[in-house]
């Protein structure tokens, strides 16, 4: 499908200048612009992720384990969590 959007001069030079440097045509940044709009603008439930596991590799964190309820009670000050 083709469209024709009415655009101010001051932006159509920006988004020139911009493809320019990416290495794309003002059309393909455009239409990558919408389309992320679009996505962006979905229903979270709509959404699909695109997300490799895990996010933070162990290499970069070092070795990591549970966390247990004592842990916990450690971190929090007395008297944090009253019945």
């Amino acid at each position: 499908m083709q469209a024709t959007v009415e655009l101010p001069e001051a932006v159509l030079q920006q988004i020139e200048m911009l493809a320019r440097r990416e290495g794309a045509t003002p059309g393909d940044l455009i239409r990558r612009i919408v389309e992320d709009h679009v996505a962006r603008s979905q229903p979270s439930a709509q959404r699909s992720l695109n997300v490799s596991l895990p996010l933070i590799p162990a290499s970069e964190t070092g070795p990591i384990r549970p966390v247990t309820g004592n842990d916990v009670d450690e971190l929090l000050p007395d008297g944090h969590l009253t019945a």
